[in-house]
């Protein structure tokens, strides 16, 4: 995939209990996904299935949780991606490892 169009926040996985019908949840009044704060970044267009309808929200995430997720999804992608190995990486292996230093605090 061309570096361009890779957006590493769209690339960290959501909690499955994430629930964007739900009223006053986390997904629904826009507060950061994993810990409920107050969320500054937005982590792209989701679909979920729900009762089976389909439903698009936008989650979002405080910066230490996307340090955190970033760090996290980075560790599981190189442990199963092929493309990368121990001195090369692949194009979403940097996105993400940017991401995880970008948000560091």
């Amino acid at each position: 995939m061309n570096s361009d169009f890779l957006n590493a926040l769209e690339m960290l996985p959501v909690p499955r209990t994430a629930d964007p019908t739900r009223p006053g949840g986390r997904a629904a009044r826009g507060r950061c996904i994993w810990c409920g704060k107050a969320a500054a970044l937005s982590l792209g267009p989701r679909l979920k299935v729900i009762g089976g309808a389909l439903h698009r929200f936008t989650p979002r995430a405080c910066e230490d949780c996307t340090h955190r997720e970033a760090e996290r999804t980075h560790t599981a992608h190189r442990r199963t991606c092929a493309r990368c190995t121990g001195w090369e990486h692949c194009h979403d292996s940097q996105a993400l490892h940017q991401l995880a230093l970008e948000t560091r605090r």
